[in-house]
């Protein structure tokens, strides 16, 4: 397959991507658009009515963009480092190593996050009811299998029951672990996005923030790509679908999913 052949598409996280382009989106970023587009830790919002239905709008937009592909929702993968810039974010827990505590699941479970999980999943609810929008739900940051059972019940208390009324749960692959137990993990999740960025940090313990360690960050290590292969391998043994999200500029990864026919999503 050629470069000129491989299909791709981009990660929605900010309005203005819908102002004047013909952009088609593999993949929206829940976390970054609330972000981007509301700035209100979603504790501290005076209006939580009117601010799911902007949200609803913005995916709505995205989809229309978007109709001739899954239409796939990443719930926040955002660390306390993040969420704390907002404002009204005082109920954010200290966290020593943000980037390697409160995320994805174990957010969601906890005190401080189920508030903004049970919000999204009402974001995601009334555009699944309300706009008849396809959603497929994208999981970040699922740390072992127990969490994907977790996840799955979490998901069903707020009235998004995989399966029901044919509603899929995916898994973004960020971590070693997904990788190593993806069998496992398939048999909870519809299918697998694999987070190059987030694998490539987690395999080599190198902080995205640490000027002092660019060198040591290389997303084309032998070990990254070995981890990205064999989930695509796992992935495709069960017959779900795979996909990989990825800088426009990882040449090599580019050539590694050209090889194996999967769809690239650029961040």
């Amino acid at each position: 397959m050629s470069q000129m052949d491989l299909t791709y598409s981009h990660v929605y996280k900010n309005p203005s991507q819908l102002e004047g382009h013909d952009t088609s989106f593999g993949l929206v970023s829940l976390g970054e658009l609330y972000i981007n587009a509301i700035g209100t830790h979603p504790s501290a919002l005076d209006d939580s009515n009117a601010t799911k239905d902007k949200l609803v709008s913005l995916l709505e937009s995205a989809y229309k963009a978007n109709t001739d592909r899954p239409f796939r929702v990443m719930l926040n993968d955002q660390s306390a480092l993040a969420l704390k810039q907002m404002q009204g974010a005082d109920s954010e827990p200290e966290e020593a190593n943000p980037a390697m505590g409160l995320r994805g699941v174990s957010r969601y479970a906890s005190k401080a996050g189920k508030p903004g999980f049970i919000f999204e999943c009402e974001v995601l609810k009334k555009a699944i009811q309300d706009k008849k929008l396809p959603v497929e739900v994208v999981v970040p940051f699922v740390r072992t299998s127990s969490e994907a059972a977790t996840m799955i019940d979490l998901l069903a208390e707020q009235g998004l029951c995989r399966g029901a009324n044919g509603l899929k749960v995916l898994l973004a692959c960020q971590l070693p672990a997904n990788a190593v137990l993806a069998e496992a993990l398939l048999a909870y999740f519809d299918g697998i996005i694999i987070d190059v960025d987030n694998l490539a940090a987690f395999t080599l313990a190198v902080d995205f923030g640490d000027e002092a360690l660019p060198y040591t960050f290389n997303k084309h290590n032998e070990a990254v790509k070995s981890l990205i292969r064999d989930t695509i391998r796992k992935t495709q043994l069960a017959d779900k679908p795979v996909q990989i999200l990825a800088q426009e500029s990882d040449k090599a990864i580019i050539e590694l999913a050209e090889g194996a026919n999967v769809e690239l999503i650029y961040q």
